[in-house]
């Protein structure tokens, strides 16, 4: 999980005289690791599908030729940040299933496990700021504003090193042994940077990519109504299906990490008496939901069988419509296209 709890973090054993300490042991079950692993392969296969080649068909448009390409390119490199985070997670569990208690006190373990703390978060981090970028690059590529892709590069990798080193720096100095705290230290000051600067991404992803799929609607609009000169059942449609695309990715996003927020407040809030069966059930969503971030976005950026049906409905012909758009889109994104038998400019 790309959690800043206290299982993924702290990577010495706990004293077990605290209820919570004892709640946590689940993280080293073996159960809870081959959910982890099973969730992590998923991911890892649903992201490398993700950037495989694929066969592109021509889009004589320009226009939206290009959107399509800005829109791929984001999504490869999402793809890639999500291979990365879910091979963290795929080391983590095979190293926790291989050695079960015996090496937690060990140097070696608490090496290898404050490097794949870090490699999880960072690379967790860098998708959220992807997942960011793309809905930014598509609200400028529909006002036809040139794409960003160096400012995206250097949020997308520099500002998540940036958390994640604040985040954990705070959380590991002096040592690994972040539970068993001294009187002299102050827990809030221990823990609570991690918290801030792993979950304002993904809160600021949750607030803002809504807001800017809801603005590239209104310029799909303008662009539909302005180039068909008339807005009917056909186009209606058509809006209606860049609102789903846009709905189910934000959807995906909530799924994957709500619960990591909804544990995050528990933590904080109830750590002294923390309700196990909530905190289990949120402990194993977040397990099963956190790498499948990977294979909804392939499965959502891919998802042509409906689509195509819609487009066929609208425009009558579905060679016509094929030759319009990618072979497996990562985003239907077919606004210009060419004319149709009545002699209006088809949108797609």
């Amino acid at each position: 999980m790309a959690d800043p709890s206290i299982q993924t973090f702290c990577c010495r054993r706990a004293l077990d005289y605290h209820p919570s300490y004892k709640l946590m042991n689940e993280f080293n079950t073996d159960r809870f690791n081959m959910v982890c692993l099973l969730s992590s392969i998923i991911g890892i296969t649903g992201a490398a599908y993700q950037i495989l080649p694929k066969i592109e068909l021509k889009v004589p448009n320009r226009f939206y030729s290009n959107i399509m390409r800005r829109g791929k390119y984001i999504i490869m490199w999402l793809a890639i940040a999500d291979i990365c985070a879910s091979l963290g997670i795929l080391l983590r569990s095979c190293l926790k299933l291989m050695h079960h208690f015996q090496w937690y006190d060990g140097q070696p373990y608490t090496v290898s496990c404050i490097f794949l703390a870090v490699w999880i978060q960072y690379f967790y981090i860098v998708t959220w700021f992807w997942t960011l970028s793309y809905a930014v690059d598509m609200w400028r590529a529909y006002q036809d504003k040139h794409s960003c892709r160096k400012l995206y590069h250097m949020v997308a990798w520099s500002i998540p090193a940036i958390f994640t080193f604040i985040g954990l720096s705070t959380l590991y100095r002096p040592n690994a042994n972040c539970h068993n705290l001294s009187l002299k230290e102050n827990i809030v000051m221990k823990f609570l940077p991690n918290y801030f600067f792993t979950f304002l991404p993904v809160i600021v992803v949750m607030v803002v990519n809504p807001v800017l799929y809801s603005l590239s609607t209104g310029y799909i609009y303008h662009i539909i109504t302005s180039y068909m000169a008339q807005y009917s059942t056909n186009e209606r449609k058509m809006l209606d299906l860049f609102k789903q695309r846009f709905a189910l990715i934000n959807l995906a996003f909530y799924l994957c990490w709500t619960p990591n927020l909804i544990n995050a407040v528990i933590v904080w809030t109830s750590w002294d008496n923390l309700p196990n069966g909530v905190m289990l059930t949120l402990w194993y969503l977040m397990a099963i939901l956190n790498p499948m971030q990977a294979f909804f976005n392939s499965f959502l950026y891919n998802l042509l069988e409906h689509t195509e049906q819609i487009c066929c409905k609208c425009f009558g012909a579905q060679s016509r419509v094929q030759e319009m758009v990618e072979c497996r889109p990562l985003l239907i994104a077919n606004v210009k296209g060419s004319s149709n038998s009545n002699g209006y400019e088809i949108i797609e």
